[in-house]
């Protein structure tokens, strides 16, 4: 797994708090799908494919998931875990002892990040504004 921490998010992160939790939880998950697409559609190019195969392709698998690790919610992107393609992933991102490595994983989220970066800014700004917005009218 990747862990990308994002600095100079401050103001963003206060006026998060203010949102509540449930609120906050919400525009985090929203704005972060959003801003990992470009990601999830990198990976899907890059994925191994089988003409001759008629079924689910690894590419098909490439999901964006939300999941809770203790107290906090994480996004990842890539092939399900469940997937029968999983283990295909992992032979094609890390390589055996009998296949090289052709790493699809690790350079999107490379080629990417700026744009991550920018987009996750942009739609939380987006989402905190929208949903300071809904509070302003439920109060009045």
């Amino acid at each position: 797994m990747i862990n990308i921490q994002i600095e100079g998010l401050s103001a963003l992160s206060e006026a998060l708090d203010e949102l509540g939790k449930d609120v906050a939880n919400r525009v985090l998950a929203r704005a972060g799908r959003k801003a990992m697409q470009p990601v999830r559609e990198a990976m899907r190019q890059s994925a191994g494919y089988d003409l001759s195969n008629h079924g689910q392709h690894l590419r098909d698998t490439i999901k964006i998931r939300s999941i809770r690790e203790g107290s906090e919610r994480v996004l990842r992107v890539g092939p399900a875990m469940k997937a029968p393609h999983y283990i295909k992933a992992r032979a094609q991102e890390y390589g055996t002892s009998k296949q090289m490595a052709k790493p699809f994983i690790r350079p999107a989220l490379d080629n990417n990040i700026q744009r991550v970066e920018a987009t996750l800014r942009e739609e939380l700004g987006a989402g905190i504004a929208r949903a300071q917005r809904r509070i302003a009218a439920k109060n009045k």
